[in-house]
This record gives C-alpha cells, structure tokens and sequence, in this order.
C-alpha cells in the first residue's frame, strides 16, 4: 500500500507531457539558444526525432542523427590509434560534426547496450569525447522511450538525467493534423482523423503516415476491392480501424486540383486562386464549392486550427478574402465552424478583458459594431465571445468578475450589442458561473 501511494505521488509530480508540436518547438529554440542537452522522452512514432529536425531547418542550422541501438563503440568513440609519440589516441569517427552549428540527435538512447550508452551519456552532459569536443555552435538532443512494460529499455541513471533538460512529449492531434495537412497524408486518414479524438490512443502518428503511403500505392481498381484493402492495411491498423476508415471510402476522392489548406494562409482577391472559386461559383459548379467547405470546416473547427494559427498558415485576411467570394449559405458554415474554436481566438485583436472594463463608447465597442455590420467579419464576434467564455469561466477571476459593478454592467451592454446566437452562448455561460449582468436603464 505505502509503494502504491508513492508511486502515485511520484506520478504527480511528474510535469506534464508536453505535445509535439509548437509548444515542443518553442522550447527546443530555447535550449539551443541556451545551448542545453535535451531529453526528450516519449512513445515510439509520435514525432520526437522528426519535430528535432524541423527545429533544426527553421534555425537554418544542421542536424546530425545517430540510432545508438544499431551502433558498436568505436562508432561513437573512434578506434584507438598509436602515433608517433608512442601514444594512444582516437580517431574521430566521421559521423561527429567538427564546425559550424547544428543538433547532434542521439536517438534510442535507452534502448542501446551499456557499452554505447556510456560514451553517449558522456557527449550529451560534458560535450566532450577522450580529445573530442562538441563544437560551441553545437547540442545534443536524445530520445528515449518510458520505462514501462511496452518497452525494453535499458533505464538511465537518476543522478545523469538530473543534468539534462528533461521533456515528458505525447502526440497531439491538433498538431499532428496540421502536418498531416501539409504532408499530403491521404484524405481518409484525414478525414478519420477530424472524426475520432483518439485516433492516436492505440496507433502512433508514423504508423498512420505509413498507412497513408499504403492506400496512395492501391490502384483506383484496388480501392474497390475490400478483401485486399483488409488484408494490407490489418498489417498497420487495428481492425476496428480498418472498418472506420474503409467506412468514408466514398469521401477518398476529389474534384479539386489544389490542397484546400492553402486557402488559409495565401488567398487574396486577385489571386489565380480567387479566380478559380470565383469561376466554380458563377458558373453554378456547386458540387466544387461544396466540396471546399466540406473539407475546410472540420479543419476550422478542430484542434489544429490552433496549430496553423501559431505557425502563420491560417491568416485572417486570407480566410475573410475567401469568405468574400462564397455564396452567403457556405460563409455562414465556415464562420460557425471557426467561431467555437478557442484555439482559433488570437486572430482577433481584441482581448477579452476590454469588453469587461467600461464598454459603452470603447475601442471594442466600436470594433464589436463594425463586425456586425460586416457579413464577412461576423465570425470575430463569435472567436471574440469565445474568448470571453474562456475568460470568465476561470475560477481565479470569478470571485473578482461577481462583485463588480463595472464588469457586470460592461456584459450587459456586450450583450445588447451581440448577434442572437453569440449573446445565447454567453448567457449560458454567466448562468453557469453565477455573474449576473446588470441590463442598461436598470
């Protein structure tokens, strides 16, 4: 019982995991900059070595990656060398950078022998090697799996994991829907993977990236043949899997020549773009337009819009130039899609705590007034009202929220201002935190 409630208060001291994705990227920058080692422990397949190199290219610097479970020691280590002065000494191996700047990524580092991990935990926490030495412009970044029963891992030392920038990471869907948006990931796993939040519970991200290369192989002949398609993909997926993603087999296809993803972030209105959609529409093609708001609004909708907002894929001017260009019907399904989404709230300008300090005749007044008056802008309203449920719902801020009297009456003039459908989701949300409104002229 005593080793029980240990191991549970270990656990919670546990940081959480962090996902893969910008959150893990901004703290990678950090530890270049800072020119730390870096652990980063985590599942197989979920994108600890592919985000390092990601980090890398945006730094504009090198990456060097070595799989410490496939090397011997004079791999790392160098074979010993008698020179002249009678000496022994080793020669660098040609994997180890000798200048410039760059991460040297160790991967499998708990999964190597012994007589690896050593050399490779002394490069990683003293940059050195026997005569070798790190170059300044260099760090080490290594991966490791949990120790946990899934895993045969060879478990590091307390005292030399206390030397290293030590990050627990877990697959995200939202990030890893973006990559799969910009990686060509075949449009049933996308779409399987707008649908089921846990998608990534039971398959790993790479596993699905392999599925994906699978289904681009098959002939269109072969798509139709469920035998064959059970048979090859049970060789990745789980069955239950299998069965969802053959189920959307009549979504796979599509009549669009571009990746709709791009709209987002490059959309103008005198874009070639533009003057396709713009085509499909006064020409009655329908079927293509629905197609474009089929595929955009569970992107708009779901957790990676946060992903793209923070990588500047998801641009607010580019998105309202489209809006311009749809019918009113499709506008209208895009801006609900997005409205919701709080991760999709720092497009807009203005912060929730200026429509709690003295609204009536204030900058978010004014603001709050032109997007209403504005079809193409009525969507901010509601990413805006968003926020402000996020806002008010904290329980730090309640007590403070209830006794004033200046934000009481602040959200009784914010609702007077609103859209019926936005005033709704905020009504709902005071009743639930106990703020009372106070109505102007009461």
């Amino acid at each position: 019982m005593a080793s029980a409630k240990a191991s549970a208060s270990n656990e919670a001291l546990r940081p959480l995991a962090v996902p893969v994705g910008p959150r893990l990227e901004r703290v990678l920058d950090v530890a270049y900059r800072a020119r730390r080692a870096v652990l980063l422990e985590g599942p197989t397949g979920i994108g600890k070595s592919e985000i390092v190199r990601s980090v890398a290219d945006k730094l504009g610097i090198a990456t060097t990656v070595l799989d410490l479970s496939l090397l011997e020691p004079p791999d790392l280590v160098g074979l010993p060398v008698v020179r002249d002065d009678g000496r022994t000494h080793y020669a660098l191996p040609s994997v180890l950078p000798r200048d410039g700047s760059g991460i040297l990524l160790l991967e499998e580092l708990n999964r190597a022998e012994r007589y690896i991990q050593q050399p490779a935990l002394q490069l990683l926490s003293a940059r050195r090697l026997h005569e070798y030495e790190l170059p300044q412009g260099w760090i080490c970044v290594a991966t490791v799996n949990p120790q946990t029963a899934e895993y045969h891992v060879t478990a590091l030392d307390k005292a030399l994991r206390a030397r290293f920038l030590q990050v627990n990471v877990r697959a995200d869907r939202g990030a890893w829907l973006a990559w799969a948006q910009t990686h060509n990931l075949h449009p049933g796993i996308v779409a399987l993977a707008h649908g089921h939040e846990r998608i990534l519970d039971d398959v790993p991200p790479r596993t699905w990236a392999y599925a994906s290369e699978l289904l681009r192989a098959f002939s269109p002949a072969e798509l139709h043949d469920g035998a064959l398609l059970r048979d090859a993909l049970g060789g990745y997926l789980p069955a239950a899997w299998v069965e969802a993603l053959l189920a959307s087999r009549a979504s796979w296809g599509s009549q669009l020549s571009f990746d709709v993803r791009e709209l987002l972030a490059a959309y103008t209105a005198d874009s070639p773009r533009a003057r396709e959609i713009t085509g499909y529409r006064d020409r009655g093609q329908t079927d293509r337009i629905d197609e474009i708001v089929h595929r955009l609004a569970p992107l708009l909708a779901g957790p990676e819009a946060g992903v793209l907002v923070a990588q500047k894929q998801l641009l607010l001017a580019s998105f309202e130039a489209l809006l311009a260009d749809l019918p009113g019907d499709q506008r209208e399904k895009l801006q609900e899609a997005i409205g919701s989404n709080v991760t999709a709230t720092p497009l807009i300008d203005v912060e929730p705590s200026e429509l709690l300090a003295r609204f009536p005749g204030s900058a978010a007044e004014k603001k709050l007034a032109a997007w209403r008056a504005d079809p193409v802008k009525r969507h901010r309203i509601s990413l805006l009202i968003t926020a402000l449920c996020v806002f008010v719902e904290q329980p730090s801020r309640l007590p403070e929220l209830k006794k004033s009297n200046v934000a009481r009456t602040s959200l009784g003039h914010v609702l007077t201002q609103l859209p019926e459908r936005d005033a709704l989701v905020l009504v709902e949300t005071l009743k639930r935190v106990g703020i009372t409104p106070v109505r102007p002229g009461t």
